[in-house]
């Protein structure tokens, strides 16, 4: 009975407060151009420091890539709305986030490698999907939205250098992309400033299908003084789980 109840109640005030959303609603324009910047904060694996560990019964390192730290989303989206609630969307979104990296090697894991990194991680997304608002206030508009498409992630390069005694070992690991399936949903408060110009605060998860980085070339370079010794070239491959939380700011332009 108390379910029954919480229904009810949901369905009265729906039915009290719909005709008053669409009412504002409807004075809004059909078309619109969004653009949206701020932080975009990793969730689980992706933003765990790379190389993680040591595995396996000779002590061989993980080279597990992850490591991206607080970053930047940025983005345009086109909306267009077929009634005054439901619309479809095209978006296309970028996120860049910096490096945080232990040290490491797949050489000799007992030294005291010393490991830098050159560029960051870099992801684009060319999305669509459907998006739905409702008017809260005169002024002031919800809307949600759910997307999927194409993303594409780049990696960066990562290198680590240690010096014993005589001779100096360099170890490379290049940097690497790969393109997949990505998906997200978001919701925004858009706010009236004058006819056909909204501010707004948007929240989104965004994610994708694994991307699987094949055989990245990874090379350890030998330096003694009067030798030449041949480099060794290394086959790594990983999976990285691309997942992400933006908190974005912006204006709509509608028309």
């Amino acid at each position: 009975m108390k379910n029954l109840r919480n229904i009810l109640l949901v369905l009265l005030l729906a039915t009290v407060l719909l005709p008053k959303a669409s009412a504002g609603v409807g004075s809004l324009k059909r078309a619109e151009f969004e653009f949206h910047i701020g932080p975009a904060f990793p969730l689980g694996s992706f933003g765990n420091k790379a190389f993680s560990g040591f595995s396996g019964e000779k002590p061989s390192y993980r080279l597990d890539y992850h490591g991206a730290k607080i970053g930047l989303n940025y983005g345009l989206a086109f909306q267009y709305y077929a009634t005054p609630h439901f619309g479809v969307l095209v978006m296309f979104n970028g996120h860049s986030n910096k490096i945080s990296a232990n040290n490491f090697s797949t050489y000799n894991p007992t030294w005291n490698w010393k490991t830098n990194s050159q560029g960051k991680w870099s992801e684009f997304m060319a999305m669509s999907g459907l998006t739905f608002r409702v008017s809260l206030l005169p002024k002031m508009t919800l809307a949600f939205r759910a997307y999927l498409g194409y993303a594409h992630l780049v990696a960066p390069y990562y290198g680590s250098e240690v010096k014993i005694q005589n001779t100096n070992y360099l170890y490379q690991l290049k940097s690497a992309s790969d393109a997949n399936f990505g998906y997200g949903a978001g919701a925004a408060l858009k706010f009236l400033v004058a006819r056909g110009f909204h501010l707004d605060i948007r929240c989104d998860y965004m994610g994708a299908v694994p991307f699987y980085f094949r055989r990245v070339k990874s090379t350890l370079i030998t330096e003694i003084p009067n030798a030449n010794i041949p480099d060794q070239v290394f086959r790594n491959t990983f999976h990285e789980n691309f997942s992400m939380i933006n908190l974005s700011f912006g204006f709509t332009v509608a028309f």
